[in-house]
């Protein structure tokens, strides 16, 4: 076995530059597999499943968790006081001048809202009652993309806000700029309307429940938990395009490494005859395919480390936090030990099949 590592060694020293290549393909691969992988994690994870503690009253056929939803206290005065005795009212919209300086706004209620969004501190301190309406705490994530901190200035709508504290959430809500409820109407224009009312799921109303005409009940969480299926045909197609651009790097590999064996064959040859095994043919090819192949994941796993973490995807204000996991890096080694395994498999099955005679028929 030692002697047909050596032959591999200095076979793959002699097609260096072939060798480097495949590697760099490979390298490609693995890339689109991690980075693919990592942003369909954080998709899962910032996105989760509605929550079955809260509903919400919103105007019917809207976004009301995002934007277009604005109902006015006439048509609250419309519904039954039973379902509205414990709402909770929020502003939804979105400010900016363009996608790329767009801000996610939500206007709450000081008194409760801590009961409806978990949430750690970062810096600084929580908005709490009594606070001005110019008052503002950010989002990590939107904090880092502002540039701003605790008593810095911040404009939302071409308006100064006082950035009071940064919170965390593991969410997408860490894209979110929360302001006083006074203070996003006064921003807005919009008086006394607000975007939605929460309400505790007890029985009251149903998810779906028509309370008044343009007026309707949703539960709380339903629109966001739906973002991650709406990538999931691009990821998905991505995917594909990565798990071929990996087999057509394997296939390229088989090649190579059947053409470095069969250029050896009279060696092989020789170590049958003194008694060496099939086996070695898998040594030979096995130390040559997991070299290139080791080389190219690693190179593939630190470009995409480097492509989620400092190339940021930013859209209408939401963006995603991708970060690469055990259990991904687990998948990928998966991966990559299933192309080698491709790539050695089937030219050592067929320098295998050929008899020592033919293999020393010609040096």
């Amino acid at each position: 076995m030692r002697g047909a590592a050596w032959l591999a060694w200095r076979d793959l020293a002699g097609q260096r530059w072939q060798a480097a290549a495949l590697a760099a393909v490979f390298s490609i691969a693995i890339m689109a597999f991690v980075a693919l992988a990592s942003y369909q994690a954080a998709l899962d994870r910032e996105y989760p499943a509605p929550a079955g503690d809260f509903l919400v009253i919103q105007e019917t056929q809207s976004f009301a968790e995002f934007y277009g939803s604005r109902l006015s206290p006439a048509t609250i005065d419309r519904l039954a006081g039973g379902v509205m005795e414990l709402a909770v009212p929020e502003i939804h919209s979105v400010v900016g001048t363009s996608l790329q300086d767009a801000v996610l706004l939500k206007g709450i209620d000081l008194a409760g809202y801590s009961e409806l969004d978990e949430f750690s501190l970062f810096s600084g301190r929580a908005l709490a009652p009594g606070d001005e309406g110019r008052s503002v705490m950010l989002g990590v994530r939107l904090a880092e993309r502002l540039g701003a901190g605790p008593g810095d200035r911040v404009n939302l709508r071409g308006r100064p806000f006082e950035v009071v504290g940064i919170f965390e959430t593991g969410t997408y809500a860490e894209n979110e700029a929360w302001v006083p409820l006074a203070g996003a109407q006064e921003l807005l224009g919009w008086g006394r309307d607000v975007s939605l009312y929460v309400i505790p799921d007890d029985g009251r109303a149903q998810a779906g429940q028509t309370l008044a005409p343009g007026v309707s009940v949703v539960r709380r969480g339903e629109l966001w938990s739906t973002f991650p299926r709406q990538w999931q045909s691009l990821l998905s197609l991505l995917r594909v395009v990565a798990d071929a651009i990996g087999l057509a790097a394997a296939f390229s590999l088989a090649v190579m490494l059947w053409r470095l064996a069969w250029q050896r064959r009279w060696q092989m040859g020789v170590m049958r005859t003194v008694g060496f095994g099939r086996g070695a043919y898998l040594a030979y090819l096995g130390v040559q395919g997991a070299t290139i192949t080791l080389l190219g994941g690693l190179a593939g796993s630190l470009l995409a480390v480097g492509l989620v973490r400092f190339v940021r995807v930013n859209l209408a204000g939401v963006s995603l936090r991708p970060e690469p996991s055990a259990d991904l890096l687990l998948a990928t080694c998966a991966w990559v030990v299933l192309l080698t395994g491709l790539s050695v498999v089937v030219p050592a099955w067929q320098l295998g099949r050929r008899r020592v005679g033919d293999l020393l028929k010609t040096q």
